[in-house]
This record gives C-alpha cells, structure tokens and sequence, in this order.
C-alpha cells in the first residue's frame, strides 16, 4: 500500500486570490488555467465504482446542493467559473475560457470556450448560462441556497447573451466576490425550460456538458454515468463510473475490500488499518475543507440568550468528539468560516475550551439550573429539555457525533432528546426554504468544498428583508452591513479585515457552534490510476480531472 499527504493547494489559492477576489485584475484580459491538451489515455475501458451513503435528492445541479447529490452531478455538470463551492480552491475558468472587467468594476465579460456539446449534442451557448442565472434569481421556489449571490440587495445582476459565446453581467456597484459566486452548475435551457424545477424528469435524467452522463438511477442501489464521448477536455478513459448507495460506512469498507467498489474518498479512522500494508490499495490523507456544527434555531426562546450557546460549546469536549467520531481525523476548528479563507488562524480564536464547571455556571446565571436537586436542570419547576435533530443514516457522521454531544450535555444536567429524519427529508424541511418557521431546535449539520471566497459564508450568516432568514434565524444588522461592505471592497487587505470583524462577532455571538473540520483518508484501488486525475477534496467529484482516471 502506498500512502500520500496531499494538501490543499493554499499557496495556489492565496495567489488566486490577491489576483481575483481584491477585485480582479481590472487592467488585463484573464485566461482560464490552461489545460495540458497532451493527455492520452494509457489504457481505456473499464468501470470505476465508488459508493455514496443516500440517494440523491435531485441531479438538477441548481435544485440540489446536499452532499449526495453533489457527489455525483459534479462529474455531469461544468460551472462557468471554478473556485466557488463545491468546485474547488483554484479561482479560475471552467466553461469561461477569459473574462474581462472594466475599470469600474462593473462590467464583467466572459467569453466561452467554443464548440461544447450537451450530452444530448446540442452546442452551449451564452443563452444557457443566462438561463441557469436567471433560472435562480427569479424562480418562485429557492430551489437552492445559491439566489443570494446573484443579487445585490433585492436587486438581481444582470447577464446578457451578447452573442453565442459571450456572457455580460452588469453590477449596480463593484462586487469582488463574483467570480465565485457565479461558480454553479450550468444547464441547458432548451432541455430544462418549462419542467417543474423540483418534480421534472430533469432531476432523475438531466443533460449536462461534464465528462459523464447519466444512463440510469436505480433507486437504493445505484447510479450509473457511461462516459461522455464529446466531452471538451477529451473522452474519459473509463467507461464507465457507478455510484453505489450503501447507506452503512463499514458496509462500504467491506465492499471495499472485496473489489465491489474501487474507491471512497472518506473511510472511518478505525478502517485505516485495514488497508496498511496492503499493495492492493493506496491512501492518500489531506484536511478537507470543512465545519461540522450544530445549528440553533435562534427563533426559540431556549437560545436567545448567549450565555446558554456560549454554556453549550464549552460543555463539549471537542477534541474528544474528534477522537470518537473520526478517531482522529479531523482539527477542532476555531472558527466559522473554513480554514482556506485567507484570514483563517487555528489558535487565533479561543475562550471555548471543554471547561464543564464554567458551562455549568453559565446556565445556572441564565437561569437554568437543578432546583431541586434531582440531576435534570428545570426553569419554572419544569425539566429543561431541548430536542437535538440529526441525520438517519449515519450521513457525513452527523448522528454520530450527535450522540457524543447528547452525551456531553447530559452529564451537566440537561435532558437532551435525540431525533433522526432522513437526508431527504431534512434538505426539504430546513436547506431549501428560508423561512423563520424552523421544524428544529439544535440542529447537527455543517458543509464542506465551499472554497476559499469569504463572501460564500453570507448564506449562512446573513439575515435580511430581501433574503430572509438563514438556517439559524441569526441576525445581526453589523453583520449583514459587513458583509455587504466587503463585498464591495477591492482592496484585498481591507476587505480581508473586515471579515475578520465578522469572524469575532460570530465567535462571541456563536449562533452556531463550530466543532471540528475532516481529515480525509481516501483509499483508491491499485487496479486504476488517479495520479493524473489529480484527487482533489475540495471539488465535488474528488478529482481535478476525472476523465483522466484509468485502469492499470
């Protein structure tokens, strides 16, 4: 067995984006990272299979945003841009082969690469990336958390079709993070337009221009993608890739082992030894960009006051959670923003270290404490219980580390209740309307690839009349003019300093409590080859090019 420490391309990232998000070069006409167009396949054929835990929740790439659909629609979708989340830390083009800004900031031209094909044969055009952007900003669902981006204020940004390959957004003022922002699936209008933008077929059997296509979606069992012969970056070197849905970590471990799946990308810390010593696999082991949490509802009086969030975080050893859940893969992170935004220090923020004495303080101050001596914290008389939910499944190890949390709260006196929903349940109920009604208390949830642009962590935080309310119900007037003032700024240090300011609000408001990101080991087959597909953790497909993965 081979094992590798792969990072996550920091320094690439940092001069990525002194040169885009400081506002872009507005000076000089920018080209797309260029692709090495000698690639040859040195064998081609084959299946490569690798397992996700549910079924998707749609493969409409600007419906579903949870983490198995996006595992699997990245390999059928391009964005225009890369950098954004889910596609990476590289800020760059994709779809986009050069882009311009003028000198005020206000007028970004993308020009496409020319001669992209639907998987159905049809060409891309700048039509279809207008449609995909105005798709988002105006329909009467939010069928995904991307409409904020493409706004400013309650006013929408406007894209213009200039011609067949050029798109022209038009800003009412400068905004420096829209090269990610607008880093989303791009899909075709002529296929997409006037379908049900949650019930269509387009969900189960979408078209896209990425390296794979999708030939059928058995329920519970799998998802076959057959290659793209078209694809512009070259026809893969597999013909195949399947997901399988294997719902239990262990399960997949196994199959795994017995050559029923080729790869997954995250096996639990306690498998790793498994594959030691074992010239039929590889690892490769990297930080992933990640925040695993746990989300109030600020709605509920139970958490309005600070003192009670602040008693919650220090009432749980993190560190420990790491231990147990992820048997040391991960980082207790300090902050709520992921460590590859520029500003990110680990040691830069503290204060919640696991101190049970002083949460059990904080709560009896707030008035919540054991009255009658009884071990079960009470207020007016009456036990003090709050409802944790998580995922059914044992999805991305949210139920798991629920149960170390209940744990940990328990043992300072609070009645602590578990509840489980399924994935498909919890991305209707809570991730795709913003709305104060929240069907939760504490809620076990987090993100990963959202990249390195600050600005992508509006979603999460701001709360105003134009967007309403985030998972949380946070709001904060401070932090929503922050935020709005760095978006605007060009200045790469100011702007970075100003979310910076958000950061030491954030961690002494905590609306949500910020536990630990993923160290990630990824086990590959020896049967194929993924040296020049490049495994990267921060895309959605794990691979920069996952057309160049080949079999041995």
């Amino acid at each position: 067995m081979r094992t590798k420490v792969i990072g996550v391309g920091l320094v690439l990232v940092m001069v990525a984006m002194v040169m885009v998000i400081s506002g872009v070069d507005t000076t000089t006409p920018q080209v797309a990272a260029q692709m090495d167009d000698t690639f040859e396949c040195p064998t081609t054929g084959g299946t490569f299979i690798t397992a996700i835990t549910d079924d998707p929740v749609s493969l409409n790439g600007i419906y579903a945003n949870d983490g198995a659909s996006v595992s699997v629609l990245s390999f059928i979708f391009n964005p225009l841009t890369l950098g954004g989340e889910n596609w990476g830390t590289e800020i760059t083009g994709d779809l986009a082969e050069s882009w311009s800004v003028s000198d005020d900031g206000l007028i970004w031209t993308f020009n496409l690469h020319q001669g992209v094909l639907w998987h159905d044969g049809e060409e891309l055009t700048a039509e279809d990336i207008v449609y995909t952007f105005q798709t988002i900003q105006t329909s009467e669902e939010d069928i995904a958390p991307f409409r904020p981006r493409f706004m400013q204020g309650d006013t929408p940004i406007q894209f213009e079709a200039v011609d067949d390959y050029t798109v022209v957004a038009t800003l009412t003022e400068p905004n420096a993070s829209l090269f990610t922002d607008i880093s989303v699936p791009i899909v075709p209008q002529h296929v997409l337009e006037g379908q049900d933008l949650r019930e269509g077929p387009f969900n189960r059997a979408p078209i896209g221009t990425g390296p794979f296509k999708v030939v059928e979606w058995n329920t519970a069992e799998s998802i076959v993608l057959e290659a793209n012969e078209d694809y512009f970056r070259g026809r893969p070197c597999i013909d195949r890739l399947i997901f399988r849905i294997i719902p239990d970590e262990q399960t997949q471990v196994a199959a795994l082992q017995t050559g029923e799946v080729d790869f997954l990308p995250n096996i639990p810390g306690a498998s790793v030894p498994t594959f030691e010593g074992n010239d039929e696999f590889t690892i490769s082991i990297a930080e992933q960009d990640s925040l695993f949490q746990m989300f109030f509802n600020l709605d509920n009086p139970k958490f309005q006051d600070v003192r009670v969030r602040q008693a919650l975080m220090i009432a749980i050893d993190r560190q420990a959670v790491v231990d147990i859940v992820r048997q040391g893969y991960g980082v207790v992170h300090n902050s709520h923003f992921d460590h590859v935004v520029p500003f990110y220090e680990q040691d830069k923020q503290g204060g919640y270290d696991y101190d049970p004495e002083r949460a059990a303080q904080l709560l009896d101050e707030a008035g919540i404490a054991d009255t009658d001596g009884d071990g079960i914290r009470d207020v007016d008389g009456e036990p003090w219980v709050i409802t944790l939910l998580s995922f059914a499944g044992g999805f991305r190890d949210y139920s798991d580390y629920a149960v170390v949390v209940q744990a940990y709260w328990e043992d300072i006196g609070i009645q602590t209740e578990l509840e489980l929903r399924d994935l498909s349940t919890m991305v209707e109920q809570i991730y795709q309307e913003r709305k104060v009604d929240k069907p939760f208390e504490i809620l076990t949830s987090g993100w990963s690839v959202i990249g390195p642009e600050p600005n992508s962590y509006s979603n999460f935080y701001m709360w105003t009349d134009a967007l309403g309310p985030n998972i949380e119900n946070y709001r904060n007037e401070e932090v929503n003019s922050l935020f709005e003032q760095a978006r605007t700024e060009t200045d790469f240090d100011t702007r970075m300093a100003i979310y910076e300011q958000i950061e030491a609000i954030l961690w002494e408001e905590m609306p949500t409590l910020p536990l630990y990101r993923n160290t990630e080991p990824a086990v590959v087959s020896s049967r194929f080859n993924i040296d020049e597909a490049m495994l990267d953790i921060s895309l959605g497909t794990n691979f920069k090019h996952p057309e160049r993965i080949y079999e041995n």
